[in-house]
């Protein structure tokens, strides 16, 4: 079985955050350990930190969750997740990670989703367009709104956009016939995407305790009294440590293995 995982920052890893192991990661290319399942248009990180080379922030030997829990399960696992990401994003590289695997031959799939900011989105930037091409090249990026221009106009669109990224990952999953769990990171959006008039088609069985509440940053927020909003042992400029992400990925393999009957 393959333990596919996708998310943002709290899934891959953060720096600093998370202590990396350079040494390990200087002469490796991200893509030489996670492949770019297929999409072309995967930017790589070309900005390490200062005295680094060709370190596109792989977290090599750092305990982030999806390495924790995939030891716990037994199984391989697959981290797809990436800094910055927007829930527009982890969905579609779900999709095109799954389907890249099968073309390698894996098949007998996991999925665990940890999604991100409702203020973030995905949006086609097509930097090359003149007057005088026909032709032109472009990416996918990952854009943001404020928290004010969020309240302000974009609330009802940004929950109802995030409704139909969860509804269309679950009916792909579905039709694969392929088990899944998907919980929230860290952004307290469930007030808002439950107010969606798409809100009910979402299957709640498979999202972690039926809601949507910031799920990790709450689950070591309580078991440990930290906040993560200040430096402390689980969490540093707002993002969990490897302690946060070790103590995480067990209590996720104790959920799984509590509610699903193939673990």
């Amino acid at each position: 079985m393959i333990l596919l995982t996708n998310g943002d920052s709290w899934t891959q890893g953060d720096f600093p955050a998370q202590d990396l192991n350079w040494e390990a990661t200087k002469t490796l290319d991200w893509y030489d350990i996670v492949p770019n399942f297929g999409n072309k248009f995967s930017p790589k990180y070309t900005k390490p930190p200062k005295g680094v080379k060709n370190i596109l922030y792989k977290f090599y030997d750092s305990p982030v969750w999806p390495k924790v829990l995939g030891e716990k399960l037994g199984v391989e696992t697959w981290n797809a997740g990436r800094l910055g990401d927007s829930n527009d994003r982890i969905v579609r590289t779900t999709i095109s990670s799954i389907e890249y695997l099968e073309s390698l031959g894996k098949k007998d799939f996991f999925v665990v989703i940890g999604l991100t900011s409702i203020f973030r989105y995905e949006t086609w930037n097509d930097t090359s367009i003149t007057q005088n091409e026909k032709k032109s090249k472009g990416k996918w990026i990952d854009a943001r709104v404020s928290p004010e221009e969020y309240l302000n106009f974009a609330k009802e669109a940004l929950a109802h956009r995030l409704c139909l990224n969860i509804i269309n990952l679950q009916n792909f999953l579905k039709v694969k016939n392929i088990p899944y769990l998907i919980f929230n990171c860290f952004d307290d959006f469930a007030e808002d995407i439950r107010e969606d008039s798409l809100f009910k088609y979402i299957d709640l069985d498979y999202i972690y305790n039926k809601d949507f509440k910031p799920h990790f940053k709450n689950y070591i927020e309580d078991e440990f009294i930290a906040t993560w909003k200040n430096k402390n042992e689980y969490f540093r400029t707002m993002h969990p440590t490897d302690v946060s992400h070790i103590e995480w990925g067990k209590h996720l393999n104790q959920y799984i293995r509590s509610n699903y009957e193939i673990f």
